[in-house]
């Protein structure tokens, strides 16, 4: 989505225009502080996107890379190799040139961050491709709107899902009935928590929207910042748009 259009992601960027797709590629025209740029956009999957200039006054290469701190912790690194046409690379020049810069680049990644939180939470993960056609299967906007309002940690919007004699059973806890005592349990796990996030990775509607299945990636943010990453699947059972039975399949006790 950056790629195509980074207008949401770049405040200082005026103009981005698709000219060419490829397999894994694509080439854009950009307007960037009232500077012309052609960049080729590499897309190595699940490692890094290469944004390579091509054309213009300022050339090199901007990566965003996925990758993994010494604790295990996902990390997304922003890196800037750029010269300017007709300053000698490492002169003062050169320096003076692009030492105003630093912010603006620094306030995109800033956006782009804000951005993809936004996205997600406005959009929902269904936006994202899944594996398989195997992977989903009738019509699923209802788990991933569920599965949305519970990781914005907001017990209303997520309680307001739920039936006034809902029962919830997480791992092999014992189960829980009523929705006052399924937000005081909810709420409980959540103290615990910074942030809450679901990597939708298959959902399926069944009998007629009576049961949902959600499998998942979860990525739980504790209070000092670690991450805990869990596979986790969720068996959701509706009377009529509301969720009756929740049972979530998950690992927590290392929370």
């Amino acid at each position: 989505m950056k790629a195509s259009n980074a207008l949401p992601f770049v405040p200082a960027m005026q103009k981005c225009d698709v000219v060419e797709r490829g397999p894994g590629w694509l080439i854009r025209d950009i307007l960037l502080k009232d500077m012309p740029l052609r960049e080729k956009v590499i897309f190595e999957p699940e490692r890094r996107v290469i944004f390579e200039r091509i054309a213009g006054d300022e050339r090199g290469r901007i990566e965003n890379v996925i990758g993994e701190d010494a604790d295990g912790n996902l990390t997304l690194t922003f890196s800037f190799g750029l010269t300017k046409e007709g300053l000698a690379e490492g002169s003062e020049a050169e320096r003076k040139h692009f030492s105003p810069m630093e912010g603006m680049y620094m306030g995109a990644v800033g956006s782009t961050l804000a951005a993809v939180r936004r996205t997600v939470d406005e959009q929902g993960r269904e936006r994202l491709p899944l594996t398989s056609e195997l992977d989903a299967e009738g019509d699923t906007a209802w788990i991933y709107d569920f599965f949305r309002s519970a990781d914005s940690l907001d017990i209303d919007r997520t309680a307001a899902h739920m039936t006034e004699d809902a029962r919830l059973q997480v791992g092999n806890h014992p189960s829980i009935t009523g929705v006052q005592n399924f937000r005081a349990a909810i709420s409980g796990l959540w103290s615990q928590l910074n942030g809450m996030s679901h990597s939708v990775t298959g959902a399926w509607s069944l009998q007629g929207g009576r049961v949902g299945v959600g499998e998942c990636i979860t990525i739980y943010t504790r209070l000092d910042g670690s991450f805990y990453f869990v596979n986790s699947c969720s068996v959701l059972r509706r009377r009529g748009d509301k969720i009756q039975d929740l049972r979530i399949f998950a690992d927590v006790n290392q929370l």
